[in-house]
């Protein structure tokens, strides 16, 4: 019985899957959208377009390896560019709109004569290109895309060869945007590190690292003066940079998902919009002018792509994974151009000439107009205006940088204090002339003569009768202008930002004062006062909190990660102790007459959550202490899953009995007893085994996020092609020349494991031949893995590393179907990983030494690194 699990390494089918979106389809004929002048049918998913200078073409490319050029006039297509052999990710027009340039997944940038329809010639950037753009005087071509440095690279048009003629290192992940400034000062640099870059032109080097954003840069646009910079990221968020000071200017959050960012984005021609490329099938227009969005286009039905605007701005342009490109009349939203469009290349006949400007920016403040505010106004709206001839760089009110419009006015609001308050305008022009203004606004701060308010706690009642050595004193503290400072019993308790203090007190025997005071910043008092009797004095119990860790607010509240502490305490009576327990189990006492015993401890396990712990202590005498502590344990952040496939019922291969009932128990087993989210396929197809696989593909997953695959069914090995099977419902069974059909490789699902946005994967195969996997093996080697001791500062480093790991029933060789390695494996998975409740592979491993023919196998592939582990954490 042949039971079999495979993977493999398709480069091009991984970033087909990243992008695939099953519930797009292609737009049907019809009507057209409001606004949409045509509609051009791509045929397949379309990743970039671009709109000619003039106006009068359009470029599209995507997932069918062509760039295909139309007539913008009758909706035609004009020629079609057949030179890729991947997917198209980019496409640009030059300036001139002479030249079409594309960059593909098989690594090439490409160069086309708009004019002739040929092909011109080609340049290899050494890895996916993703990124493409032409500098302002068409001369310069530059590329990102993922290169193993994170590098840029620029190419000369005019140049045969196919070497770069710079290099720009600085991202250590795929570059997903390059973008040159029309005022030829700057190009900037998107990434799936996270960061965007500034890099300025003359210099070559890095101008600024802009590292505000959480999760992966999808794209970057400069506004038309050069001056802005938009960047655009999974986080769901849009920031707007000032590219001279690296400063970020404002956050723009798109609304309607967790995941609805933008793909890509594009100033319009006079700098007044942006238009966002969004994966919720929508184009968003923002204004920048009033930092708001003012409009979403909707005629898409898949994920929107890429967006350009036509030079005279009064087109738009999208293309989107549902197959097709639109063309937009704005004048139907009422967007229109009103501003004449600067030429980005002047003609060398007439240069523009820069006079250098040594006259400051000036500076007229709009509000407030007077310097007298109310006693209640706490925050105070500041509006000005900026003024000068050669442009505005940066505008700062007391230190802290404004966003300007267009014609220069700026409003920010400002924290008063009592008293005098110190505003200063700070305005820089692009010659790094500073313009300064400088006044001042008075609050009234009234005179207060109402003394705070102590609000105590029900607990501190008059004349309670209390029975520990110790008691806490907790309450609020209110006051209008400000609490100076609290007392209990003339000891400066510390207080929270909202009034609460807690504190414990000493008890003595008999009647004992608690007195509050509380004093305003005005030197205002008020009293609260509460009796307490101790009777019965037990022993005294002292938690030493440096053993546990930090306590959490007023309250002991001890925050721990681990599933189990070590309760570390001192007990302590002048009659001698007799008896000691922690939640109720009784802890070893061996002196019967010690006055002080130190350093007892007690270990205890942590569910999730708060968890409290009881400790009591019995004097000689028999009066009774109690302390209890409350020990919060985080909830794991982690998400888990597991996607199972069990195949028993064939078509062409012989049945099985017990795949489905396996699987099953793993399933139950990883769910309840892990928390796993779990998804179990029984008797897949080729096509429905590839389609769950690429959903999971698709997924985003945080850091510390783990995706276990399991399979059970029959596997086949080919002894001619040294390559292994996972046998699916309709594959068929060894033909000619030993070959099968509708199987799927183990090359394939390794390598689109490896390619996947998560960083920890486990591979568990229960198939014959499914040593297979293992290149070294299939090639008569031996793998060597080594794995590292749990210690808990192991576990703690393991979601540095990225994990791709295996674990398969047998070698080369055939596996019974009622299988003993799955018997092994779930005894692991029942076993909780023991005491610290975590279960590693090498563990797992432990239950499976036995085991011989078969014999399992495990080890790690691609881009495991030294250090990984998959780790079960038990609820």
């Amino acid at each position: 019985m042949n039971k079999h699990k495979t993977f493999s390494f398709y480069l091009t089918l991984l970033i087909f899957l990243s992008n695939l979106n099953f519930s797009y389809g292609q737009t049907p004929d019809g009507g057209l959208p409001a606004g949409v002048i045509k509609r051009f049918k791509h045929g397949h998913s379309v990743y970039s377009v671009d709109i000619s200078p003039n106006g009068e073409l359009l470029a599209s490319g995507g997932e069918n390896n062509s760039v295909i050029l139309w007539n913008v006039s009758d909706g035609s297509k004009r020629k079609v560019f057949t030179g890729p052999s991947e997917s198209v990710m980019s496409v640009v027009f030059s300036p001139d709109g002479k030249l079409l340039a594309s960059a593909s997944l098989d690594g090439f940038i490409r160069l086309y004569d708009v004019k002739t329809e040929k092909s011109l010639k080609s340049f290899s950037h050494g890895g996916w290109v993703k990124a493409l753009a032409f500098s302002p005087d068409g001369n310069t071509l530059a590329s990102g895309g993922e290169d193993h440095d994170g590098t840029v690279k620029w190419w000369d048009v005019s140049v045969l060869n196919s070497s770069p003629i710079k290099t720009f290192p600085g991202h250590n992940k795929t570059v997903e945007s390059v973008i040159f400034s029309t005022d030829k000062r700057m190009f900037a640099t998107a990434s799936r590190d996270r960061t965007a870059k500034l890099w300025d032109i003359q210099s070559q080097q890095m101008h600024k690292n802009l590292t505000k954003h959480v999760n992966v840069v999808c794209a970057a646009a400069f506004s038309p003066d050069g001056k802005l910079l938009a960047t655009s990221s999974r986080e769901n968020s849009i920031i707007l940079w000032n590219v001279s000071s690296g400063g970020n200017i404002t956050e723009f959050k798109i609304q309607g998902g967790t995941y609805v960012y933008a793909e890509d984005l594009t100033f319009s021609p006079n700098g007044k919009y942006i238009a966002l490329a969004c994966k919720d099938e929508t184009i968003r227009i923002w204004d920048v002018v009033e930092r708001k969005q003012t409009l979403t286009m909707r005629g898409h039905r898949g994920a929107v792509t890429s967006v350009k605007f036509s030079r005279d701005g009064r087109r738009l342009v999208s293309g989107s994974r549902d197959r097709t490109v639109l063309l937009w009349d704005l004048s139907h939203f009422n967007i229109v151009q009103h501003e004449p469009i600067p030429d980005p290349n002047p003609s060398p006949d007439h240069p523009v000439v820069l006079d250098i400007d040594t006259t400051p920016p000036n500076i007229s403040i709009l509000s407030p107009t007077g310097r007298v505010v109310p006693p209640e106004t706490e925050q105070l709206p500041i509006r000005g205006q900026i003024t000068d001839e050669n442009g505005i760089g940066v505008v700062k009110v007391n230190d802290r940088e404004v966003w300007i419009s267009a014609n220069g006015v700026f409003a920010t609001t400002i924290p008063l204090s009592g008293g005098d308050n110190e505003i200063r305008v700070n305005a820089t022009d692009i010659y790094e002339n500073i313009g300064t203004k400088r006044f001042t606004v008075e609050r009234p701060v009234p005179i207060d003569t109402e003394p705070p308010v102590i609000i105590l706690d029900k607990n501190v009642e008059t004349d309670l009768t209390h029975q520990n050595a110790e008691f806490t004193v907790q309450g609020y503290v209110t006051d209008n202008n400000g609490v100076d400072e609290v007392k209990v019993n003339d000891e400066i308790v510390p207080v929270s930002v909202e009034g609460g203090f807690a504190v414990d007190v000493p008890l003595k025997k008999g009647e004992n004062v608690i007195r509050v005071t509380a004093t305003d910043i005005q030197g205002n008092m008020d009293t609260a006062s509460s009796t307490i009797i101790r009777q019965n004095l037990g022993p005294k119990i002292n938690i030493l909190e440096h053993e546990l860790g930090l306590t959490r607010g007023l309250k002991r509240i001890i925050v721990i990660k681990e599933a189990n502490t070590e309760i570390v305490f001192e007990v302590k009576d002048e009659d001698g102790i007799s008896e000691v327990t922690v939640n109720g189990k009784r802890v070893l006492v061996r002196e019967k007459d010690f006055k002080t015993r130190e350093s007892l401890n007690e270990r205890v396990s942590l569910n999730y959550g708060d968890n409290s712990i009881h400790i009591t202590a019995t004097d000689s005498l028999g009066a009774l202490s109690e302390k209890r502590i409350l020990i919060h344990r985080p909830p794991q952040e982690r998400k888990d899953y597991a996607l199972l496939f069990a195949v028993e019922d064939y078509v062409h291969w012989c049945d099985l009995r017990y795949p489905i009932s396996d699987a099953d128990k793993v399933k139950n087993h990883l769910k309840n007893i892990y928390g796993f989210e779990t998804e179990l396929i029984k008797n897949p197809t080729k096509a429905e085994i590839i389609r769950a696989i690429r959903k999971y593909a698709e997924k985003i997953y945080d850091d510390d996020d783990q995706l276990l695959i399991f399979f059970a069914g029959h596997g086949y090995f080919d002894e001619t092609l040294r390559e292994g099977y996972l046998v699916a419902r309709d594959s068929t069974g060894p033909i000619q020349n030993n070959m099968i059909q509708n199987a799927v490789s183990h090359f394939w699902v390794s390598g689109i494991s490896n390619r996947m946005d998560c960083k920890h994967i486990f591979l568990v195969m229960d198939t014959c031949y499914s040593g297979t996997f293992d290149d070294e093996l299939v090639m008569r080697g031996i793998a060597k893995h080594g794995s590292k001791q749990l210690t808990r500062g192991y576990i703690n480093q393991i979601p540095e590393y990225t994990t791709r790991r295996y674990l398969t029933s047998g070698k080369i060789e055939q596996v019974p179907d009622k299988s003993k390695f799955i018997e092994a494996f779930l005894s692991a998975l029942e076993s909780k990983g023991g005491e610290d409740k975590i279960l590693s592979i090498k563990e797992i491993l432990s239950y499976m030494n036995h085991l011989e023919n078969p014999t399992p196998h495990a080890g790690g592939f691609g881009q495991d690194e030294s250090g990984s582990d998959f780790l079960f954490f038990a609820k």
